[in-house]
């Protein structure tokens, strides 16, 4: 796991100040950093070493030829079967990284390679030769890639810092749409002149202009047509296969445990595997301590767990870094945040956390809720609006939407397009017409049941958006890396063509319940899901001085008329600007 800095043009850099940006970025990789440099490009990467972890493994990696170099950010989990088959046709290594794979896999068999890769991964190759680079994201944007490019002058990172800041202008769009979202959706950023370079897609910038071809996506079609208990047996041995790839390597691996049934199907796994390490967090608030589970699982198969006490005290002393290590706004990732710092300091550089079992199984309520929304379009607004002034319904003005996320967004909405509006002061047009192009590009591009268009609005928009980018941005603030079996190419591939009625029962994730219910006690199996959350709203209000925020807001979040979460996202959108931009 890394961090990747680089740069094209056709007149000098100043290395010194690329260097300096680069080295930003040390959290993401504290063991080393190296660089290339001629006169038409900068590459740049710094390194948290996970497999492969001797000198041989070291970035920027050239090619045996001299020709190519590659920088890379991520962990491909079938490195091996294929090199196997890369060393059958007479490439040579040097190395056992997947760094090196990839490398020769291009060499070999140009774009087409990237779709064999099972994995995480963002990175570039550069052509010395014909100044051709090429870059690629993986399918489920787990790896981050941003890039900025004018006037024939190229530029791509990890992380947002690592560009020249003072030469950004704030994005309006992107305000409006994290009120509306909680989060900034591809391919949208902070910063207007910077756009994350979409999943599932590669690309080449030659000539001064950059060229995108979509690789692999998300497909629900064929449906498999197989009896429900072949699914389920199905559905364990790739899920067993998934697990396994996922526990490759030569650090230290944990699980991430909340004792729910997703972290808990990962460890009951993992733990066959050899000693595996758990890390949870506790609470002394009762309603959202999970510790009795945690510890549950921890016994039973027999992990060496690690618990971390979060108090008020702990979480309020970590405000701060954890705003520098935002940035752009998110209303999430403060869990992640200490889950991730409790596993660095407990010796891990790698963790498993169960991101993505609820997008292909069908865990979330919207799965369930989705019916009753869709109805409710149908229903004249001028009925509709009589419920609007009504705090508890003000997010259903959202079914006004003239497209599929009218029933989506009324359950992830943060704040509904009026409010917006008088928080930023704009005509309420402005956040329907940003409506309006999220459709365009989040809308599916297949007809399916309305609960495979909720799988694909929430492992598009909802995951990749605000799941793995604040697993990828507070897990690598931390210097750990944590993967996500869930999203592995096979089990998606197959859990998605698996037919809504199979995975909707009795049981919550019918099929994983199912699956994991003669390995896992059934306090797990049947216990109703819990978000992983902190009693975030306890401690704001016990320190709401803390907060620089306007004082109506804070009266209306005391006396209860705006949620905890509304009340964060407008101190997140207040502060980032004064905190994230000040970059060393």
């Amino acid at each position: 796991m890394c961090g990747i800095l680089g740069e094209v043009f056709d007149q000098g850099t100043n290395r010194k100040d690329f260097e300096k940006r680069l080295l930003r970025m040390t959290h993401r990789g504290p063991d080393s950093f190296g660089t290339y440099f001629d006169d038409h490009v900068s590459l740049g990467q710094t390194r948290l070493s996970i497999m492969d972890i001797s000198d041989k493994g070291q970035q920027p990696m050239i090619s045996n030829c001299g020709k190519y170099i590659i920088i890379f950010n991520g962990e491909i989990y079938n490195f091996k079967e294929l090199r196997q088959k890369l060393v059958k046709n007479g490439v040579e290594f040097r190395s056992y990284s997947d760094t090196e794979v990839i490398l020769n896999g291009f060499i070999s068999y140009g774009e087409g390679f990237v779709g064999q890769l099972n994995g995480m991964f963002s990175f570039s190759i550069y052509n010395k030769i014909t100044r051709e680079l090429f870059l690629a994201r993986d399918r489920s944007g787990i790896k981050p890639l941003y890039y900025f490019s004018k006037n024939g002058f190229f530029s791509y990172s990890s992380e947002l810092k690592a560009f020249s800041l003072q030469y950004l202008t704030n994005n309006l769009e992107a305000k409006i749409l994290f009120l509306l979202l909680g989060y900034i959706p591809e391919p949208y950023t902070i910063y207007e002149e910077v756009s994350m370079f979409p999943a599932g897609h590669y690309g080449y910038f030659s000539g001064g202009k950059l060229s995108i071809s979509r690789f692999s996506h998300y497909q629900y079609h064929p449906k498999h047509n197989k009896s429900h208990d072949e699914i389920v047996s199905d559905s364990r041995e790739i899920f067993y296969r998934s697990v396994k790839r996922h526990m490759i390597s030569d650090a230290p691996i944990g699980v991430l445990l909340s004792g729910g049934l997703d972290s808990s199907a990962i460890a009951s796994i993992a733990s066959q595997m050899g000693e595996l390490n758990t890390i949870s967090l506790e609470f002394k608030e009762k309603n959202f301590c999970e510790k009795p589970f945690q510890q549950l699982i921890a016994k039973k198969f027999g992990t060496k767990h690690t618990s971390w006490l979060i108090d008020e005290k702990i979480f309020m002393s970590n405000i701060e870094f954890f705003i520098q290590s935002m940035e752009q706004p998110t209303i999430d990732g403060l869990n992640t945040f200490l889950v991730s710092m409790a596993a660095r300091n407990s010796g891990l550089k790698t963790v498993l956390s169960g991101i993505g079992g609820d997008e292909i199984f069908y865990g979330y309520p919207s799965f369930r809720d989705c019916k009753t929304l869709n109805f409710l379009t149908y229903i004249p607004y001028t009925l509709i609006k009589a419920f609007l002034p009504y705090r508890r319904f003000n997010k259903l003005e959202l079914l006004k939407a003239e497209n599929g996320l009218s029933y989506y967004l009324p359950k992830r909405a943060l704040f509904s397009p009026s409010n917006i509006a008088n928080i930023l002061n704009i005509d309420k047009k402005e956040v329907y017409q940003l409506i309006s192009k999220l459709w365009l590009t989040y809308g599916p591009e297949e007809r399916n049941s309305i609960e495979d268009e909720i799988s694909h609005y929430e492992l598009n928009m909802y995951m990749k958006n605000q799941l793995l980018r604040d697993a990828d941005v507070f897990g690598m603030a931390n210097s750990l890396e944590i993967r996500v079996p869930f999203l592995d190419n096979e089990l998606v591939d197959y859990s998605l063509k698996v037919d809504s009625s199979e995975k909707m029962g009795a049981l919550n994730k019918r099929v994983l319940a199912e699956l994991s219910q003669d390995i896992l006690p059934r306090e797990i199996i049947d216990r109703k899901k819990m978000g992983f959350t902190l009693p975030f709203e306890n401690w704001f209000k016990k320190n709401i001085n803390h907060f620089d925020i306007d004082a109506e807001a804070s009266k209306k979040f005391l006396s209860g008329e705006i949620s905890w979460s509304r009340f964060w996202g407008l101190y997140v959108l207040r502060t980032w600007d004064d905190q994230i931009n000040v970059v060393s």
